[in-house]
């Protein structure tokens, strides 16, 4: 979703499309409000990692599809970087810090 905005941004800008953000007051603030969930989105990985860390409960858990979801973040962060989107390279190099965590202690425990 936060990539969308971005590739969406793109089509606004040569196809005069309202702006990002929106003009209208109920669009404006929903826009800050995913801005927002971008930022914390990545902190409900939290109870998965204490999971792992502390009570060392790995059952369930697929080291591939957690190496998937890391590499997929990780890739996330790099368009962020690229097209400099301080909201997607930051809330994807948060939760790909989170999955390489939970990863890593899937293999440890």
């Amino acid at each position: 979703m936060l990539g969308f905005h971005h590739l969406r941004g793109r089509v606004r800008q040569t196809q005069n499309i309202e702006p990002f953000p929106a003009r209208a007051p109920g669009k404006r603030a929903l826009d800050y409000v995913m801005y927002v969930v971008g930022v914390a989105q990545p902190f409900a990985l939290v109870p998965q990692v204490a999971s792992v860390y502390v009570q060392h409960e790995t059952a369930g858990l697929s080291p591939v599809t957690w190496i998937l979801l890391t590499l997929c973040n990780v890739l996330w962060a790099l368009y962020g970087l690229a097209h400099r989107d301080k909201i997607i390279t930051i809330a994807n190099t948060l939760i790909a810090l989170f999955d390489l965590a939970i990863v890593i202690g899937i293999l440890h425990f």
